[in-house]
């Protein structure tokens, strides 16, 4: 495709207002490339739509731009914030699009500026990548609307939400699976055809079956993900870690299954769930939360159920936690680099509770002001002092 296209089939898509062959078309040049995907996932911030017109038109774009800020000032969630990205395209359509021009033709000749975004840390957003039965990627983004179908099932994606409908003329291996991959800054919800909704966050992979068989429900959990699962009496819903299985009839859970973490973790919201490694077996009930450590053994605690959920409800939650931890849980979110000036500053213990879609400077200034620390960024690079 020439760049004249892709400008009109980004915008498109910004606007919200893309056909199913145009959304398909744009997926081809999306998945063609991590840079092409970087650039694309970068116009959903809106400092990069700001600079991105910078120093063309001046006087019009410092007044529609001045017009935008006074109509989404202060605008956080998510739902309002796909309508600010349509506002936000409709008002500067005309300056985006010789500003897309000229990033792009940077983008060929090497220009190390040319991504403005991709050098910010950015609040994270919806976004996944789908590996169908048959191997075809397709990358979804929070405003996309897809229609796919592989043969064997019907995948709907509207807003940020993915949904799988039966294909019950289908005759479907029993090794056909879809993968679900969530990225660094990024989150997903996923509908999957028996009813279940499932939550995933940042770093995440589910791994489903094509269609579940009758007998029961499996799926394969890599990350963190929350589980509403629509109840059945004939099958139970088992989640497959690398440390234990969680299985349930209907109910709702967390699962904390990071590859990078000593610790497995359920925590039970409502229902029952059973937690079976491979020499111990719990049951646990609601308020309560089983961890699972590296050799198989699960001890059972009462927890504050809100603390571990939180990042499904748009916070952030950390109590009494280790520096070195919560600089891992904010890149997955923010997708930065950190390096540390001390071994020392690592073990630093904080408790906050913090909007999951505040800009990352807001949270580095609230924890200057909670320790002797200071967050100093280059790019996507923190360094701490």
């Amino acid at each position: 495709m020439n760049t004249r296209e892709i400008e009109r089939l980004i915008t498109k898509a910004l606007l919200n207002d893309i056909s199913e062959d145009e959304q398909r078309r744009l997926d081809e040049w999306l998945n063609a490339s991590g840079r092409n995907r970087d650039f694309f996932e970068g116009l959903h911030s809106g400092k990069y739509l700001k600079r991105a017109v910078t120093d063309r038109n001046r006087v019009s774009r410092d007044d529609r731009w001045k017009r935008l800020r006074r109509e989404t000032v202060a605008i956080r969630s998510r739902k309002i914030r796909s309508r600010v990205l349509r506002v936000a395209a409709a008002i500067i359509f005309p300056l985006m699009v010789g500003g897309m021009i000229w990033l792009m033709s940077d983008s060929k000749q090497g220009d190390s500026s040319t991504l403005l975004a991709h050098e910010e840390i950015k609040v994270g957003s919806s976004k996944a990548v789908v590996t169908l039965s048959n191997g075809e990627k397709v990358a979804l983004f929070g405003d996309t609307t897809v229609r796919v179908n592989d043969g064997l099932a019907m995948m709907v994606n509207q807003k940020d939400t993915l949904n799988f409908m039966r294909n019950n003329e289908a005759v479907v291996a029993d090794n056909s699976f879809t993968v679900i991959q969530i990225p660094r800054g990024g989150e997903y919800i996923v509908r999957l055809e028996d009813g279940t909704t499932v939550y995933l966050n940042s770093e995440s992979e589910l791994r489903i079956p094509v269609h579940f068989n009758s007998k029961e429900r499996v799926v394969w959990l890599t990350g963190e993900a929350y589980f509403s699962v629509e109840h059945e009496k004939q099958r139970s819903f088992t989640v497959r870690t690398e440390r234990a299985d969680i299985s349930v009839l209907g109910t709702e859970f967390g699962v904390r299954a990071y590859a990078d973490e000593t610790d497995l973790l359920t925590t039970l919201v409502q229902g029952a769930v059973e937690v079976k490694s491979e020499n111990r077996v719990h049951r646990i009930v609601p308020g309560e939360q089983a961890k699972v450590d590296e050799a198989g053994n699960i001890e059972v605690k009462e927890v504050n159920v809100d603390d571990y959920i939180a990042w499904k409800l748009g916070r952030i939650v950390f109590v009494n936690a280790r520096l070195e931890d919560i600089m891992r849980e904010l890149q997955r979110w923010y997708d930065f680099k950190v390096s540390y000036s001390s071994p020392e500053q690592k073990e630093l213990r904080f408790t906050m509770d913090i909007l999951k879609y505040k800009e990352v400077s807001d949270i580095f200034d609230l924890m200057e002001k909670i320790k002797r620390i200071t967050f100093v960024v280059e790019g996507n690079h923190v360094t701490l002092k």
